[in-house]
């Protein structure tokens, strides 16, 4: 083994590949957080062991459900894909332009129970399936959309 690394290129080889490997768990280490994934309200629904976990939940905003103080929304309710709601609580912060009715957002706050989020964060979260006119009945996003000739999100 001794002669192994007695070469100047094996010790460099060597140093290099530890090097890497230190770098790699670094940067997975640093990563964790901002590399989660979101759940889904029904995900969310099904573990009230969530209570004042970190949590991100994506949804479909519930038209109707928008409370506003003083012209900026400060609580609202979610909808997944199975009419599973969920309310969000948003006392702070900025919503992004395309928040409204219909608008699919990723919540990012503390979970309360399965029932709730303290959101600090919303981000809108865009569509994986594009279509001209009228979605197809089978899409997902048939049943969030409004009936033609009501007013489009963030109209």
């Amino acid at each position: 083994m001794s002669t192994l690394l007695s070469s100047r290129r094996a010790r460099l080889i060597a140093l290099l590949l530890v090097a890497t490997a230190a770098i790699s768990v670094l940067a997975f280490r640093a990563a964790g957080d901002s590399v989660s994934y979101y759940i889904t309200p029904v995900e969310f629904h099904a573990k009230p062991s969530l209570q004042n976990a970190r949590v991100r939940v994506a949804g479909r905003v519930v038209e109707g459900s928008i409370v506003e103080d003083a012209g900026r929304p400060v609580a609202f309710k979610i909808v997944g894909d199975q009419n599973d709601e969920i309310t969000v609580k948003y006392p702070k912060g900025v919503v992004p332009n395309l928040f409204g009715p219909y608008a699919l957002v990723i919540v990012e706050g503390r979970g309360h129970g399965g029932t709730s989020v303290d959101a600090d964060s919303i981000l809108i979260k865009h569509e994986n399936e594009f279509y001209a006119g009228e979605p197809p009945k089978d899409s997902i996003s048939s049943h969030f959309l409004p009936t033609p000739g009501a007013s489009a999100p963030g109209r």
